[in-house]
């Protein structure tokens, strides 16, 4: 594997992440690295009883999705003082898409390794698999490219649209088609080698539920390189006590006064720096009820929370209570679950993408009141794969990487002269039917009805002449490199839908191809605290190239 380097910001910083990186915004109580020694060796603050309690859970959760040796390593090291975990999470994808999943669990993978080497003690990498999540529109579907180079969607069918986690959404072969889209996968993929590994990897099997295909598939790509996968309702009780604990947590010296005030807080120092915060805490949901009926937003409203449309509230320590009687029926919402997860996990560095980043960065304040760590937040590592016939187009069109993701993917066709055999075919054409028209006369002293058409007849001539030239240009402008084609394959390659691969195409065309061996070489060019956005080439130049 080649690997090449571009700057980080070549597919867009704005805002908040970009102060944050470039260091023009300097948030108290939040850490984005940029030399590993930044990364502070955290005190132990959980007792052995904890420890082992969680590598047991996490293990006995595991064991039906049969994990590797590596994982189960990993895990049984949570149960030693000091172990420590770098984490990053995601909605549940179908066919685990899009790309920046493999990224950010490739990341994990990279920092974790790392961290264990500079402190001589384990650190763990894991992955949270946002199964509490429950916007359906988001993951059920993923992008393939076709043979026309064309981004087709494949989508699982007849799912509901209701509240209900991922965790809860079965797929069935009866309502989903699973067969059907299977069978859709070979046919688009039908020439790869590993297509059949690829489809037994990451297609749902009958009776899964949305989030448990995502960590089986995770899990067995990842697996033997150490990722610990983890699912929120594996560690429900101890996210619903950290969630009771938040609500009535009394204030420290300096610390705000409750949840609403420490939200507020985050929110203030970003508005004095100018800046919008990424999530309104005034509006938006911070936990939710979990029942029959799906998951129910609470927001700050009335004498504490509230509910949509309920004329009432709860204060916060009748929430608390509700939450103590019913530990399995509530999950975190966007600004609390960061709160929640590390006050149940040892982390100690959080991998994210820069929208991610956008809004931990109002949550200095609450993770003070809360008395959990000021985690580091590591931008995720980012990255195009470049297969060959990518490659060849490029250079046939004479442009290099920088500038198809510096245009976004829009780029316009540069016509070659087409040759002269066109010209003169188009020059025949327009002469045999004016010589046609000219007869018109002499054909209407033989039959004014077929004199009528003659000039009908003509322009058809010339129509098919027209439409033969204008496929010679097409192959023309193919042969001679500068054809559509190229410029589909280059744009839909590195800006499929008008955004950047890893946020479009998934990880199954890639695995198809090329099996799984690409994984653990591109994990050997990834860097702990990535500055740079990386093209990674697959395989050689013109290799499978007909």
């Amino acid at each position: 594997m080649r690997v090449e380097a571009l700057e980080y910001e070549i597919l867009g910083v704005h805002g908040i992440a970009k102060g944050l990186l470039e260091r023009t915004l300097e948030l108290p109580g939040l850490c984005v690295p940029r030399e590993l020694a930044q990364i502070a060796q955290p005190p132990e603050r959980f007792s052995a009883e904890e420890r082992e309690l969680l590598a047991k859970t996490l293990e006995a959760q595991l064991a039906p999705l049969a994990p590797h040796v590596a994982v189960l390593d990993a895990v049984r090291q949570l149960a030693r003082p000091g172990t420590a975990v770098v984490i990053a999470g995601q909605q549940p994808g179908f066919l685990c898409s899009p790309l920046y999943n493999v990224h950010k669990a490739l990341h994990v993978l990279r920092l974790a390794r790392t961290l264990t080497a500079a402190w001589e003690r384990p650190v763990v990498a894991m992955f949270w698999n946002h199964a509490d999540d429950h916007d359906l529109a988001e993951v059920n579907h993923a992008f393939v490219a076709n043979e026309n180079l064309d981004l087709q969607k494949i989508g699982l069918s007849s799912l509901a649209s209701g509240r209900q986690p991922f965790s809860r959404v079965l797929l069935r072969e009866s309502s989903q088609r699973l067969s059907s889209i299977r069978a859709t996968l070979e046919e688009l993929h039908r020439s790869q080698p590993h297509l059949q590994e690829a489809l037994d990897l990451f297609m749902p099997r009958d009776g899964e539920s949305l989030a448990r295909a995502f960590t089986r598939s995770m899990g067995e790509l990842f697996g033997p390189l150490g990722l610990v996968m983890l699912e929120p309702d594996w560690i429900r009780p101890a996210l619903t006590r950290s969630l009771a604990e938040l609500l009535t947590r009394a204030p420290r010296a300096g610390s705000a006064a409750n949840l609403a005030a420490a939200l507020a807080e985050g929110a203030a120092q970003l508005h004095a720096r100018g800046h919008q915060p990424q999530i309104d805490p005034s509006s938006a949901a911070l936990f939710y009820r979990v029942d029959e009926r799906g998951r129910s937003a609470l927001r700050l409203g009335g004498d504490g929370l509230r509910y949509d449309g309920e004329q009432g509230s709860r204060s916060f320590a009748e929430l608390a209570a509700e939450m103590v009687d019913d530990p399995l029926g509530w999950s975190p919402a966007a600004l609390t679950r960061p709160i929640a997860q590390d006050a149940c996990l040892p982390v100690v560095a959080y991998v994210g993408g820069l929208g991610e980043l956008a809004y931990h960065a109002q949550l200095g304040p609450l993770r003070d009141f809360a008395g959990v760590p000021r985690t580091a937040f590591v931008p995720r590592f980012s990255c195009t794969l470049v297969e060959p016939e990518v490659e060849v187009s490029l250079a046939k069109l004479d442009l290099r990487p920088r500038q198809v993701l510096e245009a976004r993917g829009a780029l316009e066709p540069e016509h070659d002269e087409a040759p002269p055999v066109i010209a003169a075919m188009r020059e025949i054409a327009e002469r045999a039917g004016r010589d046609l028209v000219a007869q018109k006369a002499a054909l209407a002293q033989l039959d004014p009805g077929l004199a009528a058409n003659l000039k009908r007849t003509a322009e058809q001539m010339q129509a098919l002449v027209e439409r033969m030239c204008e496929k010679a240009e097409r192959v023309h402008q193919n042969n001679s490199g500068k054809g559509q084609r190229n410029l589909r394959r280059v744009s839909q390659a590195f800006f499929p839908r008008e955004s950047p691969q890893e946020r479009v195409i998934g990880p199954l065309p890639f695995v198809a191809r090329h099996g799984r061996g690409w994984i653990e070489e591109l994990l050997a060019h990834v860097p702990a605290l990535p500055r740079e956005h990386m093209l990674a080439y697959l395989g050689e130049p013109g290799e499978g190239v007909a």
